[in-house]
């Protein structure tokens, strides 16, 4: 009856999107795309790799519909046909325009009704980190080298349903993972916490008739073996020591390095004088092996040598607070640290900590009687029913029971049978995957259980908590005012963090950041913590502009950022008090504001070595406007170096030669604008007046930062660029409000979201498109709770 119905539905669907048309088509349509678009856009020219001539009108097609809606979209934001065209009237455009909506809208029910009736989306390997802590409390480290394969990435998004596909090597790496959490939550012997602590002053080094405290020095890119983690877990360290600046002003900057992994696990800058010394405490999931307590500041010197790993301690006294180590010059001729410095009293560490509320995360999923099959169902039932987020069947379960029980027919003891139905239940697809639908019925909603999964994927990345698992339970959670009061209880969750890290790192592709190594010869001075620093200014901007509350437009502009002291000597700007990441107050000299002139965003549209326009543009085409520009035509000549025996010239001098090819220009005149607006940063983000340019002769040219939009606005630089994006906050809203969306529903948006997409936007902007105002809209809106 159902697969009749949709029938119907489709030959209707086509009967009217085709019978009725080609009267309209072939007296409006078709010479509308003779007089204005085929010489452009036909079998032998394809600008914007977009054909006309041959494009069919089978608008129950999704593709075929897309590259429809794809051409309304340019033709009503006068991209079509080109300012240097010849323009079509109002009234013509106005009726092409009208035929196409007409057509998309008349298909869009046979197009949906080509759905199946149910979707699968995996976890992520983020997800599935988060959702094996929030169900047993265990820190899975699922970045571990072989712990799981790579998530494959969308535009910057890597928890796209169509994309996250299952292979032999992820089932594989799947049950090792559900062995492993399960031996951490139920472990035959439990680890006990233990406290332990290394001093610098532990008597080796008592001299008589001296006092004074005996410290270790950690001089750049060096650090001490002091820890040993044997468990994984939660652990708490607490370190006494000193920080002091070199003279130009860098602080050092603290690591935990992690000798099999070969990275900083964690880090913090440290800034306490060498006679008051201070105590950092830092809490935090660490993964088994060996650490060692790093300075890692950059450790080249400037006579090219470095200095060797020996440990090094040495005595500070009342009566010397400056005294200085012999062998090496750590100090100029006025005191002053060449380099910056750390140095150590002692350490402490301990752990692994069992909270009261992981503890109780594990409660009920063990049979307290060995032996007991009634009891192991029962467990079994509860287990399975939290870790798939939806209630399991008696039958799902029986499965489950007989395992346990071949299992103990094998010879197994009962409490390796019963792990092995666990490790069963977590290797299941319905924990690994989120579904939707049902293949016994065609709906267009989610269930209560659907969208408690959905929502809590959506800001925690993780599974629901019991508070939202009894509003699925007692199906009132599609009920708008019970909605409503979830999400806002849900945003004061402290699990909101990984919101607002997660989101950011995926919406402005964050991942890009350090793709390509910054050059150490043309910049000596870029290191790993500022790569770091340049992604956690961008995460802890936008997690302040959530927690304010603040409008989208503080992603295009503000007259603030957030800085530590390694950025703020990045960027040229005054040294800060504190090592703390802190909301700042910019100048007009500093040149920032909003999210495009974060180092961050600057670097990863570079290459390592000079700063690229063009990738720069694609990026704010992308991530600003949500348009993807189309690929370059193959074989491209790429930008050659400057000749010796030429004037140095710009890269935007070269690329403008470059796009006066027929075949580049058209994309060029879109692209090149919103990069060329930026120019006035380097590779690494770093405001300048003149380009360094390899090669050529001459002196370095001056930046062009100027340019002119494709609807004609001109701006003189960066500043001027943001000042016009602000005057069209209506479309970097409904663009936002589409990334938003691609986060939250793990899908590929289509023609068919777009008026939900205009919708949310328009209710956001009576709010002025407050960053909170756009999430509740979303999550409220028919789009978020349909399938």
């Amino acid at each position: 009856m159902m697969r009749s119905l949709v029938s119907v539905a489709l030959a209707f669907a086509a009967s009217t999107a085709t019978a009725a048309e080609p009267t309209d088509f072939d007296a409006t349509v078709q010479p509308f795309f003779k007089t204005y678009c085929v010489r452009c856009h036909n079998d032998k020219l394809q600008k914007g790799d977009f054909r006309l001539d041959n494009l069919p009108r089978d608008f129950t097609n999704l593709p075929i519909a897309q590259k429809w809606g794809e051409l309304l979209f340019r033709l009503n934001s006068g991209e079509m046909p080109p300012k240097k065209e010849p323009q079509p009237k109002a009234e013509e455009l106005g009726k092409v325009a009208d035929w196409i909506s007409t057509r998309l809208k008349e298909g869009e029910a046979a197009r949906m009704a080509k759905r199946g009736p149910i979707t699968h989306y995996r976890l992520s390997r983020e997800e599935y980190g988060h959702t094996v802590y929030d169900l047993l409390g265990v820190y899975f480290d699922v970045n571990l080298p072989g712990a799981f394969n790579d998530d494959p990435r969308w535009h910057g998004f890597d928890r796209i349903g169509s994309l996250l596909s299952l292979s032999p090597s992820h089932v594989e790496r799947y049950f090792r993972a559900a062995e492993t959490v399960l031996e951490r939550a139920y472990p035959a012997a439990p680890p006990k916490a233990q406290k332990t602590r290394r001093d610098a002053d532990d008597g080796k080094w008592k001299a008589q008739g001296e006092s004074g405290p005996i410290r270790w020095l950690l001089w750049p890119d060096h650090g001490q073996h002091l820890l040993n983690v044997s468990s994984p877990g939660l652990y708490r360290i607490r370190i006494q020591l000193s920080g002091l600046p070199s003279f130009k002003g860098r602080v050092p900057h603290l690591a935990l390095w992690h000798h099999g992994q070969k990275k900083s696990i964690l880090g913090r800058d440290v800034l306490a004088p060498e006679g008051e010394p201070t105590v950092l405490e830092i809490e935090a999931f660490l993964p088994e092996g060996a650490y060692t307590i790093k300075n890692e500041s950059p450790g080249m010197f400037s006579d090219g040598h470095t200095l060797s790993n020996t440990n090094f301690t040495f005595r500070t006294t009342k009566s010397t607070p400056q005294s200085k180590p012999t062998g090496y010059k750590f100090f100029n001729e006025e005191g002053q640290p060449i380099y910056p410095l750390l140095m150590v009293d002692w350490v402490e560490m301990d752990g692994p900590i069992l909270t009261d509320a992981d503890k109780k995360k594990r409660e009920g999923l063990i049979p307290v009687k060995d032996g007991d099959i009634t009891e192991a169902r029962e467990c079994l039932k509860r287990f399975a029913t939290t870790a798939w987020r939806r209630p399991a069947t008696d039958a799902e379960v029986e499965r489950y029971t007989k395992l346990l029980q071949s299992e103990l027919k094998a010879g197994e003891n009962f409490r390796s049978a019963y792990r092995a139905a666990m490790v069963a239940i977590l290797t299941s697809k319905n924990f690994y995957y989120l579904e939707e639908g049902s293949p016994t019925e065609a709906r267009a909603k989610l269930t209560d259980w659907e969208l408690a999964s959905r929502l809590s994927y959506f800001l925690w990345s993780s599974m629901p908590d019991e508070e939202l698992f009894a509003a699925g339970k007692n199906g009132t959670l599609t009920k708008p005012e019970v909605l409503r009061t979830q999400l806002t209880r849900m945003l004061g969750d402290a699990k909101i963090n990984r919101f607002t890290n997660a989101f950011p790192k995926q919406w402005l592709q964050l991942h890009r950041v350090g793709q390509f190594p910054a050059d150490a010869e043309l910049y000596p001075d870029y290191d790993k913590w500022l790569e770091e620093s340049m992604v956690l200014e961008t995460t802890l901007y936008f997690d302040t502009v959530f927690k304010e509350n603040l409008s989208l437009r503080e992603f295009i502009t503000s007259d603030w950022t957030m800085l530590n002291p390694r950025l703020a000597m990045h960027y040229g700007m005054p040294p800060l008090k504190s090592t703390q990441f802190q909301k700042v107050k910019l100048r007009p000299e500093d040149h920032r504001g909003g999210v495009l002139t974060h180092a961050s965003v600057l670097s990863l549209t570079s290459d390592g070595t000079r700063h690229r326009p063009v990738h720069r543009g694609v990026w704010v085409s992308e991530a600003v406007f949500g348009r993807t520009p189309p690929p370059p035509p193959p074989n491209v000549e790429p930008l050659a170096p400057t000749p010796s025996n030429k004037p140095k010239a710009t890269i935007r001098n070269q690329l403008e030669a470059h796009a006066t090819h027929a075949t580049c220009a058209s994309c060029h005149a879109k692209i090149d604008p919103l990069g060329f607006a930026f120019d006035s940063f380097d590779a690494i983000g770093r405001w300048r007046t003149h380009e360094q340019v390899q090669g050529g002769q001459g002196d370095n040219p001056l930046v062009d930062a100027t340019g002119t939009l494709p609807n004609g606005k001109a701006f003189k630089g960066p500043d001027d660029f943001k000042q016009l994006l602000v005057q069209d906050l209506d479309r970097v809203g409904e663009a936002f409000v589409e990334q938003l969306a691609t986060f939250a529903l793990r899908r590929v948006l289509t023609i068919d979201d777009a008026p939900y997409i205009k919708a949310i936007a328009a209710a956001s902007k009576k709010d002025g498109y407050k960053l909170r105002t756009v999430i509740e809209n979303l999550v409220m809106s028919d789009l978020f709770q349909k399938r």
